[in-house]
């Protein structure tokens, strides 16, 4: 459905009761700006900053810091045997770990015993103190010597001296020492590192070399074992060779024996040879049985071989066979033997060579490991103490600026005054519908003058053809003729406001009718002097004259003031209901436009008496002065009343300024014996 701008229907002006609260969000844009008017806030923080990093450094001088590099050899694998197996540490991890190697307290120890380190004059600053250092005594001041303290001192100042910390993304370790002294920073620095890798190497050397000389022992006896194993197995070469000749021959004499009888020459001289075999036979055995090392094994077959033996060198029927069975037992006993010491000797071979294999690792690997760690950078000092101090005022300085800045910005959040048009129309749920700026020509002067007339391409006068703009778009114009000007306190500057506006209508050739309802505090006399004392609108309330004899014209054309006239003893029973009601029936055919300045809504009622005659009410605010409550608490009266909210004029726009205002302060004043402030307004 379409939306007539100028449709007769203005329900949805009226207060129902029902309407959503209207919530401001206090935190934005306007608190920043309103933080940033507070300047000189910031600028006496900035100045507190600067001065409290004087005395910072004036009670903790700046040190020196010596930064030396040390790198670590991040490996990724390491040779086990034949394979490459991949470590189990990241190589953040291995960072870690050196850098808390680094400060472990052999090393601390170590290092605060060093010479270098020991030979120190400067080693421990003075003590702290809150005392700035011009009000100290030398003695004050003085360092002390290394060799005048303790180790253990020394080794716990260590632990607030020195940082150690891996560089992410590189094998790069960092060794900061800070010091008051340069050259105690830098010498500690390198004594560190020096003494760490010296251990390192110390302890690389020693457990390597103790798993070489393991590993060279078992190397030994495999080889001894193996070369025992060979030599024996020397022994029996002979003794193998005829046993193979035996076998061989004894199969042809078998032969022979069953082709020829006993005295044929072909089985006499085979059966000859074989016992020449025989004969040789058993004395290779016999010399392999007798060496030291063979006598154990043979023990066994001893005694059946010596009872064989006798038969042998007997007469007996039984020779030949015992001949026989001393050859195969003979056999068997040296092919066992030889079995026995061929496995052994292959056996420690290939644990020889095994162990060799590994020894060769670990001494790879030791060439290796050696590298590991090396001094990329030896220490070097940092930001001269110039630069520092430099730094430190600076930081200072802007600590206070970002300080002052959050304590205005506090004070912009807990400041519940109007400061912008957003904060205007967040609050009230209102079109604001001109802002005017601040500015010392616009309000009432000795003799008043429109700013159209005066001064009509300045920003004011921009700001009153606005708002007149406003009103002619609320709606058509017979539902817009009567026009309420009000504020929510004193001194918001809606009698001018009210003067602008009216004679921005006069010289837009509407026949304009302004009147002066504050009859608590009248101020339109101020405005036009030269019509102070006649009589006025109180008159024409109370029945005492006619609203034609109190008109009076101005020096703009289709301007009449209706001034408030005498002081009224009973303002709230004058503005009677009917009789108002009938008053502006008889004014409305006369004039284009009737602009009641009235009085303010939360001090006294008076508006609201009056509000629901007229066709708009325009609610004027002031920046930095109408507290935010007072601004909402009056839209809600206003409505309460049966009031038609054309919308809020912003008056007094500035960048800068500003007060410390938070309450309702003057609302009990106005209307009594003393006016307070509202004589002020402008």
């Amino acid at each position: 459905m379409d939306i007539d701008p100028f449709a007769d229907d203005d329900k949805e002006y009226r207060s129902t009761g029902a309407e959503e609260p209207v919530v401001s969000n206090r935190i934005g844009i306007s608190n920043v700006r309103q933080a940033l008017s507070r300047w000189w806030i910031m600028l006496i923080f900035g100045v507190l900053g600067y001065f409290a990093a004087l005395y910072y450094m004036s009670i903790n001088p700046p040190s020196s810091e010596a930064i030396a590099v040390l790198e670590v050899n991040i490996q990724t694998g390491q040779l086990l045997g034949q394979d490459l197996v991949q470590e189990r540490m990241t190589p953040d991890i291995i960072l870690a770990t050196e850098a808390s190697k680094l400060m472990g307290p052999a090393i601390l120890s170590a290092t605060a015993q060093s010479p270098e380190v020991r030979a120190l004059r400067n080693a421990i600053p003075p003590e702290f103190s809150f005392k700035p250092r011009y009000m100290r005594t030398e003695e004050e001041l003085a360092f002390k010597p290394a060799s005048s303290v303790e180790v253990y001192e020394l080794v716990s100042s260590f632990g607030s001296w020195i940082t150690i910390s891996g560089r992410r993304g590189t094998s790069l370790i960092d060794v900061r020492v800070k010091h008051q002294d340069a050259e105690a920073a830098r010498v500690i620095a390198d004594t560190l590192l020096k003494v760490y890798l010296e251990k390192e190497e110390s302890q690389l050397i020693g457990g390597s070399d103790d798993a070489f000389k393991i590993l060279k022992k078992e190397a030994d006896g495999a080889r001894l074992e193996m070369e025992l194993a060979e030599k024996s197995l020397q022994f029996y070469v002979s003794a193998i060779k005829l046993s193979e000749q035996i076998q061989e021959k004894r199969n042809q004499v078998i032969i022979l024996r069953q082709r020829y009888l006993p005295k044929h020459p072909a089985r006499i001289q085979e059966e000859a040879l074989y016992t020449d075999l025989l004969e040789s036979f058993g004395g290779a055995i016999k010399r392999s049985s007798g060496k030291p090392s063979e006598k154990s094994y043979w023990l066994e077959y001893k005694d059946e071989m010596d009872a064989l033996e006798k038969i042998i060198d007997g007469d007996g029927p039984d020779k030949s066979d015992a001949a026989d069975k001393w050859v195969l037992l003979s056999q068997g006993a040296l092919a066992s033997r030889a079995k026995l010491l061929n496995n052994t000797s292959e056996q420690t071979r290939d644990k020889y060579q095994s162990i060799s294999q590994r020894m060769t690792e670990i001494d790879v690997a030791d060439n290796q490991s050696m590298n590991n760690l090396k001094v990329v950078e030896p220490a070097f000092i940092g930001l001269a103490k110039e630069s520092v101090r430099l730094i430190y005022l600076a930081a200072g300085s802007i600590f206070g600026i970002f300080t002052g800045f959050a304590a205005a910005f506090g004070l912009s959040i807990l400041d519940y005054k109007i400061y912008d048009v957003r904060s205007a129309e967040e609050a009230t749920g209102l079109t604001c519908m001109a802002a005017i700026p601040a500015s010392s020509k616009f309000g009432r002067q000795d003799k008043w003058q429109s700013i159209l007339s005066h001064d009509p391409h300045s920003a004011n006068a921009e700001s009153i053809r606005n708002l007149r703009a406003s009103v002619i778009l609320l709606g058509k114009h017979d539902n817009n003729k009567v026009l309420l000007v009000t504020s929510a306190i004193p001194g918001e500057g809606k009698t001018t406001v009210a003067a602008e506006l009216a004679a921005a209508f006069a010289m837009n050739k509407e026949r304009t009718l302004l009147v002066d309802l504050d009859l608590r505090r009248p101020a339109l006399s101020g405005t036009f002097p030269d019509l102070d004392g006649g009589p006025g609108i109180v008159e024409v309330l109370a029945g005492q004259a006619s609203i034609q004899d109190v008109f009076s014209d101005t020096e703009i054309e289709n301007l009449t003031v209706v001034c408030s006239g005498a002081k009224a003893p009973n303002p709230s029973e004058l503005l009677n209901e009917g009789e108002f009601n009938s008053l502006l029936e008889d004014l409305i055919p006369e004039f284009d436009r009737i602009i009641l300045d009235s009085a303010p809504v939360l001090p006294v009622a008076d508006s609201r008496l009056l509000a629901k005659h007229a066709h708009a009410v325009i609610l004027v605010v002031r920046t930095r002065k109408t507290p935010i409550g007072a601004m909402i608490r009056a839209c809600d009266l206003l409505k309460a009343s049966g009031a038609k909210l054309g919308g809020v004029v912003v008056n007094g726009m500035k960048r800068t300024g500003g007060s410390n205002y938070l309450g309702y302060k003057g609302h009990g004043e106005y209307g009594g014996e003393e006016y307070g402030y509202y004589g002020g307004d402008k």
